[in-house]
């Protein structure tokens, strides 16, 4: 498992360290990074990661100013002094919000809430695309509605956005799926990359969809959809990849 820490308080990030391999003494442990500025040049890079502890106010900042600007690889165990950020934090791929001091039983707890998470992910029960061609992409999801199953069928989703610990699809009949057990890279991973771009940390459009785009600001754009009230706006990362996407 390797585990970044984000602080800025050496004891903390110690002790947070001693938590960690008491848990799982095969961890491998990243940082920890105590500045924001640290924060985005070790994103530049591509490094692979199972889950990241996080302070939330740091040396140069609030850590949200990087966190909005980069697509998140894992969940966030958010650590912090202050209870004013919950929101912020759930909107930022947190799973859980350690208030300091904490002790080492609600630590377990926190990690218990991600291995919780993990497994759901591993014991997906959906259907996935049937194997003719070889695509083994999907082309629906089985949704629990009352006491029964409601199926949703991928060519009709618009759009799905990340928000609030939650994925919700926007289907063309204009109703709203809540997609619980899913993460924004693993549904990316799911779908027909010549039908779907993900185009910022949240936000995956169906190109069936499209129906303009424009320049929203430096190196972003705003892309319309039909059936959808408001545009999505691309990251300055995905412009180009998005633009490449529909051209081909």
């Amino acid at each position: 498992m390797n585990i970044l820490l984000i602080e800025d308080e050496p004891l903390t990030a110690e002790k947070l360290k001693n938590y960690i391999l008491k848990y799982n003494s095969q961890a491998k442990i990243l940082g920890p990074l105590d500045k924001v500025e640290k924060v985005r040049r070790f994103f530049l890079e591509k490094i692979e990661l199972d889950l990241i502890f996080s302070d939330i106010e740091l040396l140069d900042g609030p850590v949200f100013h990087v966190l909005n600007e980069i697509d998140l690889p894992c969940p966030i165990i958010y650590t912090t002094a202050h209870d004013s950020y919950w929101m912020n934090a759930f909107q930022n791929m947190g799973i859980e919000y350690l208030l300091k001091p904490y002790s080492y039983k609600r630590f377990t707890g926190a990690m218990l809430s991600f291995e919780q998470l993990k497994s759901s992910f591993s014991n997906k029960t959906y259907a996935k695309e049937e194997p003719a061609g070889g695509a083994g992409f999907r082309y629906r999801f089985l949704l629990r509605k009352g006491g029964g199953v409601e199926v949703l069928w991928v060519e009709d989703i618009i759009c799905l956005r990340a928000g609030e610990g939650i994925i919700v699809a926007h289907d063309k009949k204009g109703m709203t799926h809540s997609l619980v057990q899913q993460s924004v890279t693993d549904l990316e991973s799911q779908l027909n990359p010549q039908k779907f771009i993900r185009i910022n940390r949240s936000d995956i459009v169906n190109i069936q969809y499209v129906q303009r785009f424009e320049a929203y600001g430096k190196d972003t754009l705003a892309i319309h959809l039909s059936g959808l009230n408001e545009p999505l706006i691309t990251s300055k990362t995905r412009s180009s990849a998005f633009r490449r996407w529909l051209d081909s």
